[in-house]
Formats: structure tokens, C-alpha cells, sequence
């Protein structure tokens, strides 16, 4: 009798694996197909991500060899369809466009277009370059405030395109007239860390070529600046005793 049970209970088992297979069997179908095709769609994306790396790092150079060549024409048309598309190199596309606006057409104002796209989020520092560039072109039409404004990203970041950034925010002051300003940024840029070499020398001989640092007269000096004044000691002269004379 126990066999018999034994038997009845296993067709019972396998009856409900049956059954269960049959209502979720499809799942478990799917659940291969999703792994099988997750892994051949992450080789094909990988696949084609790099065809379209090649395809368009071969784009960017032959848009500079027409450029080597002063094909101008040619090569702008080659860098905006790179800038436009927006891939891994527009940026990099974006500088060598935004030269030819500015050597082939003279347009500084379609140039800082350019570079100012190419800044993205001033994230990299091919992003960092094309900022500083646009502030360079745009220097001598605008104001501190607005290049203080657009360079914000970087005046405060302890780098050499912070320094770079600095040097032309105080060289707009200087230029403006705010002389103590200016002297408080190029000390600050001859003492700090991360300058670039040329933003050193620059900034010394900005400071060399300021006036002097006036002191304001007016205000009062503190006790502890006043130095007191110094008496020097003197070693008393001994003088011979009189001699005794006798009358």
C-alpha cells in the first residue's frame, strides 16, 4: 500500500509541474531570449559605436586636410556636419571651425557662435579652451561684468584655465581704470599654485609696469603699527679726578 501512495503522490507532483509549466512556462522562454538578445544588441551597440568613431575621426580629417590646404569651403562644410551632429569630436570640429570663421571670413562674431557651442557644459578641457577663446574675442567689446559673467565656470577653479581666466578678468580691469583690483589679481596669480608659466611672467610685469600702492593718509594708524622710539644708551664718560693743587 505505501508504494501505491508513493506512486499516486509522484503523478500528483509531476501533474502540478505540468500544469505550472504550461501557465509560466512562457516566461522562462522569454526570460533566455531577453539574455540572449540583451548580450547580441551590447555587442552590436559596441560594434557600431565604433564604426561610427572610425567613420567620423575620418571625417574630421579629411575636413582638415582641405583645411592644411586653404580649401576653406571645403573644410568648413565637413566641420559643421561634425559640429552639428553633435558626436564624440564635435567639439574638437568646433575649434578648427571656429578658425576658419575667424581666418577665411574675419566674422569674430560667428566665431564666438562657434566656440561658445563647442564650451558645452565646460566640462573637458577641449570645453575649457573653446570658453576661454570666446572670452578672448569678446574682450575688447565687453565689459568686466560681462566677461566676469561668462568665465564664471572658471575663475574660481584652482587650474591653469582658472589662472587664464583670471589674467584676462584683471588685464579688463586694468584696462577699465581699476587699478587696485587688477594689482590684487595678478599678486594673487604670481602666488598662487597651478599658473602656467606665461600667466606668471605676465602677471609680474603687470605689476611691475602698476604705480605704486598709495596709502591712504587719512586713516588713522593702529598702536601696534607705531613703533616706539628707540633711545639709544650711552656710556657715561669718566672724567680723571681734578688734581690737588697746593697753595
Amino acid at each position: 500500500m505505501a508504494d501505491i501512495f508513493e506512486e499516486v503522490e509522484e503523478g500528483l507532483r509531476q501533474e502540478k509541474l505540468t500544469v505550472a509549466w504550461k501557465k509560466y512556462g512562457i516566461f522562462a522562454y522569454l526570460a533566455v531570449a531577453l539574455i540572449i538578445g540583451g548580450v547580441g544588441l551590447n555587442e552590436y551597440l559596441q560594434y557600431s559605436k565604433a564604426r561610427t568613431i572610425e567613420t567620423n575621426a575620418s571625417k574630421l580629417e579629411a575636413a582638415l586636410a582641405e583645411l592644411d590646404e586653404r580649401n576653406y569651403e571645403a573644410a568648413a562644410a565637413g566641420l559643421v556636419e561634425l559640429v552639428e551632429s553633435d558626436v564624440r569630436v564635435s567639439p574638437v570640429a568646433g575649434h578648427y571651425l571656429a578658425r576658419v570663421r575667424l581666418d577665411a571670413n574675419g566674422d569674430e562674431a560667428a566665431t564666438v557662435e562657434v566656440l561658445m557651442r563647442s564650451a558645452g557644459a565646460v566640462e573637458t578641457p577641449t570645453e575649457k579652451l573653446a570658453l576661454i577663446k570666446a572670452a578672448y574675442l569678446k574682450a575688447d567689446t565687453s565689459p568686466r561684468s560681462e566677461l566676469e559673467t561668462l568665465l564664471a565656470p572658471l575663475s574660481g577653479e584652482e587650474s591653469a584655465f582658472g589662472a587664464l581666466a583670471l589674467e584676462l578678468i584683471a588685464a579688463k580691469a586694468l584696462q577699465e581704470g581699476d587699478v587696485e583690483f587688477a594689482r590684487k589679481q595678478f599678486t594673487f596669480l604670481r602666488l598662487a599654485q597651478d599658473v602656467p608659466p606665461g600667466v606668471l611672467t605676465r602677471a609680474e610685469q603687470a605689476l611691475a609696469s602698476m604705480p605704486p600702492l598709495v596709502l591712504d593718509e587719512t586713516v588713522a594708524p593702529r598702536a601696534e603699527d607705531i613703533a616706539e622710539p628707540i633711545v639709544e644708551e650711552t656710556t657715561p664718560v669718566e672724567t680723571a679726578p681734578a688734581e690737588e693743587t697746593g697753595e
